[in-house]
């Protein structure tokens, strides 16, 4: 009895720590993706132009110009009036370029913030582009760093776990083998001899992923999370519990099955 509920426990934290891995990667890229939207709803690209623009006028690669807007330079002017003599100032405001405002259809990375310059200023009519990005790359990069670190991890922590989980199954099939071997001399076919291991990863897949999926609902309940993740700019942990759960418990299943699988064909060429 004893040797049976380890068995099922060494099981079920195999597939629990695999499918914890799953599920971090899974909500960190959902909290990534929900940020980079946030970045691009809020990121404008401000340009200074000796012309008037229209934005049929802005011709740049993806991500694509969705919006231009000018700004009040009366603004700009409000700033500096006090300091300045009239005569200058009107002669600012003749000379003062005109701004505007840039929407993308979304956040660009690096690579694609320094193209969109370039191809701007390529433009006779813009004198200069600023495009405000140091803060927001700085914590981009950082969500991406920890993102792939994450799935490294995640793909480290399914092959041990796999594994484990075909250890397991190993040795289950040597407790049943009695019973296995009996039922393949009266020809009874794979799938009946495997009935008993094949119930057992079902089980075991179940609970794995009832376990797994109450722990990450009650993360993604917490009031804490939500208000460190609040405090870095990131949205909160959106969970479905009940389709995660069912994601879960069929990747769970899959693997566990397809270890079954494995062990006794592997099994059957060795005989």
């Amino acid at each position: 009895m004893k040797s049976t509920i380890k068995n099922h426990l060494s099981l079920i934290l195999a597939l629990s720590t695999m499918l914890a891995a799953f599920q971090s990667f899974t909500t960190f890229s959902q909290v990534t993706n929900d940020y980079e939207i946030a970045l691009g709803d809020e990121y404008a690209i401000v340009l200074a132009a000796k012309k008037p623009l229209e934005l049929s006028d802005i011709s740049i690669d993806a991500p694509k110009a969705v919006a231009l807007e000018i700004i009040d330079s009366a603004l700009i002017l409000d700033e500096v009036k006090d300091a300045l003599s009239d005569a200058n100032l009107a002669y600012l405001k003749t000379s003062l370029p005109r701004f505007y405002s840039l929407r993308l259809s979304s956040y660009p990375s690096i690579a694609e913030r320094e193209n969109i310059e370039r191809q701007l200023l390529k433009n006779d009519s813009i004198v200069r582009v600023e495009t405000f990005a140091k803060t927001q790359d700085k914590i981009y990069r950082l969500l991406s760093l920890i993102k792939t670190m994450l799935a490294a991890l995640a793909a480290l922590m399914f092959v041990a776990a796999i594994l484990l989980i075909v250890r397991q199954m190993e040795v289950w099939r040597f407790e049943h083998s009695k019973r296995i071997n009996i039922m393949s001399i009266f020809g009874a076919p794979l799938l009946l001899r495997s009935a008993a291991l094949i119930r057992l990863a079902i089980v075991d897949s179940f609970l794995s992923s009832l376990t797994v999926g109450g722990l990450f609902y009650l993360l993604s309940a917490d009031s804490t999370v939500g208000k460190l993740l609040g405090e870095a700019g990131l949205s909160g942990v959106r969970y479905d519990p009940v389709f995660s759960s069912l994601t879960l418990f069929g990747v769970s299943l899959a693997i566990a099955l397809g270890s079954v699988l494995f062990v006794i064909l592997k099994a059957e060429e060795t005989q």
